[in-house]
């Protein structure tokens, strides 16, 4: 499922619905949410909107280098992971005690956002076998001159200047898809909240 971000202000309204149906969708356990784009893409500027929806009161801030930040101060614990510097910089990281602490955390309700996912290997195994995940990728949308379609072609990267951090006005694309049966649940809710986002590709 494909939903158009405008602008910043459409990717902080699509976080924050996010955040309210894992919040209020009567999903009882934790919520792990895979993060795939290019650099610049909008990840952690999601993560920032669904924690601020959830009243996490401490700043939200990439965890490039420590892989892992914890936010307990919201109506929900946030965890926030980014794993580029196990796979993009070739650094030898511990993932497998990372995947063993993230499991302990993962036993209450609470969501669990992670980018950079397909670096996540604990084990010899990718920590997403066997999970039940949403699958959430972000590309920039290639606007043609006509402002109202963006079916256009998505492209995996854009200059810096368009960065979504940067308070960008190019439009993201962010596709959803679940897997396994409660992020099933969880995107037949959001796509009900902003059917308005939804578009064809």
């Amino acid at each position: 499922m494909h939903f158009l971000l405008r602008d910043l202000a459409a990717t902080q309204r699509f976080g924050a619905c996010l955040a309210n149906c894992i919040e209020n969708g009567g999903i009882n356990s934790s919520v792990v949410i895979a993060l795939e784009g290019p650099l610049g893409a909008g990840k952690t500027t999601l993560v920032k909107s669904v924690g601020a929806a959830l009243g996490v009161r401490e700043v939200i801030s990439s965890p490039t280098f420590t892989m892992l930040n914890e936010y307990y101060s919201g109506r929900l614990p946030l965890f926030h992971l980014d794993i580029y510097r196990g796979g993009e910089t070739g650094e030898v990281m511990d993932l497998d005690t990372l995947g063993l602490e993230l499991e302990e955390m993962l036993g209450g309700k609470g969501v669990a956002m992670i980018e950079w996912p397909k670096y996540f290997v604990c084990d010899g195994h990718s920590f997403f076998d066997g999970r039940d995940y949403l699958d959430l990728a972000l590309k920039f949308a290639d606007a043609p001159d006509n402002p109202g379609r963006f079916e256009g072609v998505l492209r995996e990267d854009s200059p810096p200047e368009k960065y979504i951090k940067d308070g960008f006005t190019e439009a993201r694309i962010a596709t959803l898809s679940a897997k396994g049966g409660q992020s099933a649940i969880l995107l037949a809710k959001l796509s009900d909240e902003l059917s308005a986002m939804v578009i064809n590709l």
